[in-house]
């Protein structure tokens, strides 16, 4: 692999490499308005960026008037050889230009596959002292704002309320992805029973109830991503599966997954049951659609538009408690709810960060706090809980980030 960047330095002086503090990475995701103040607070000894092939990033913050300007040191996250945990190398130097009281770092990413960088800003040698507001990560892609879906059914499906048969489903699934992702182009819809896949269809019967995280250990089936046929492999690939293995959880996707080649993070699960205290709930194909429309939405870098407690512990992060959009509203009802969590949390940030999923939750199965005509973010589609109300839309800016997003990654 290879990078090259502009506005790169020509230090004929050796200079000292200076790590990210392996402890205390947060992770940021390109066109991502919420970064938060953890990022804006460790941006100096060291934050995580997830890049694509042929992408174009800005990095760029407020001047501190009271510094020089810094440089920024970008490494290479890479797993160690034996599979026990992760390494860095250094790659190149920048240094920014001045552009209305902004620090602007622009680098291209010439990689051959999705990869995690770290960064550090330097100055003298050490870590810079300023103070680096208004935290800002853009991105910009070649790729197509075309995009196909290929649904996944795993083991055996119950009929699904609703819908007439699996083919009627997809129908109706490809119909709320046009409707809700008017910034995309939606091409088509695959259906590729797992039980049939060319190489792994002895591991998925066709008669066995799929528990994601139980039946296999995999959660997310990943191995079904980018399904080996031409024209089918760079689709989004929405696995359905009898349920998630995790109480009262309707659907499973990594923030910012973006991956349409197949492997880790390239899928999106979602069940025609929910796991209750209670036993089983069956889904309307109505609720699978609007899960399976939402938890896309995480899988291009979209956040709940109010956080719950789950994402939060997930990253965390207590400084990010909605998505940043200014035209969908967070809900303070939420705050007051089990969903959630106040006070600190408490582990060792990893490299594994940018991979955590987020969850949308059944709303039947809690008693909440908090009425759902008061949340003025409950008409959109990422609001983090299951809602009564029929498909949601997207606010226009998430629709901008949308596509930014989608045109980011090869496909």
């Amino acid at each position: 692999m290879t990078a090259f960047f502009s506005a790169c330095s020509e230090d004929s002086d050796p200079e000292r490499v200076v790590y990210p503090l392996e402890n205390e990475l947060y992770a940021m995701f390109p066109n991502d308005p919420a970064l938060g103040d953890s990022v804006e607070v460790h941006l100096s000894t060291g934050v995580m960026m997830i890049v694509h092939p042929g992408g174009l990033y800005t990095l760029s913050f407020g001047v501190d008037s009271a510094f020089e300007a810094p440089k920024m040191q970008l490494f290479r996250f890479y797993e160690h050889r034996d599979g026990d945990g992760y390494g860095m190398s250094k790659m190149e130097t920048l240094i920014p230009e001045v552009s209305g009281g902004r620090y602007v770092f622009n680098f291209v990413c010439e990689e051959n596959e999705k990869s995690i960088w770290g960064l550090t800003l330097v100055q003298d040698d050490d870590y810079y002292r300023g103070k680096t507001p208004d935290v800002k990560f853009e991105g910009s892609g070649k790729y197509s704002n075309h995009l196909s879906l290929n649904l996944i059914p795993v083991g055996l499906i119950d009929p699904i309320d609703g819908a007439n048969g699996m083919d009627n489903f997809a129908k109706m699934l490809l119909q709320a992805f046009r409707k809700a992702y008017t910034s995309f182009v939606i091409d088509t819809i695959y259906v590729n029973y797992a039980s049939k896949h060319p190489i792994l269809g002895s591991k998925y019967p066709s008669d066995v109830h799929w528990h994601a995280g139980a039946t296999s250990e995999d959660m997310t089936l990943a191995e079904l991503g980018g399904w080996p046929v031409k024209g089918v492999n760079e689709a989004l690939d929405i696995v359905l599966v009898h349920r998630i293995n995790e109480l009262n959880v309707l659907g499973y996707a990594a923030l910012f997954a973006s991956n349409l080649r197949g492997g880790e993070g390239s899928t999106v699960i979602v069940g025609s049951h929910a796991l209750m205290s209670t036993g089983e709930r069956a889904l309307t194909a109505e609720e699978i659609v609007k899960v399976a429309v939402h938890e896309t939405g995480h899988f291009f870098g979209l956040r709940h538009t109010t956080s719950t407690w789950a994402d939060i512990e997930g990253y965390q992060d207590l400084s990010i408690l909605e998505d940043g959009f200014e035209d969908t509203p967070s809900c303070p009802e939420l705050l007051k709810s089990g969903l959630y969590k106040k006070g600190g949390t408490s582990g060792v940030r990893d490299y594994s960060l940018p991979g955590r999923a987020y969850k949308m939750i059944d709303r039947t199965a809690y008693g909440f706090a908090f009425n759902e005509d008061d949340c003025p973010d409950a008409s959109f589609v990422m609001f983090p809980v299951s809602t009564e109300q029929s498909m949601r839309e997207f606010s226009k800016q998430q629709l901008k980030v949308l596509k930014q997003n989608l045109q980011l990654i090869p496909h």
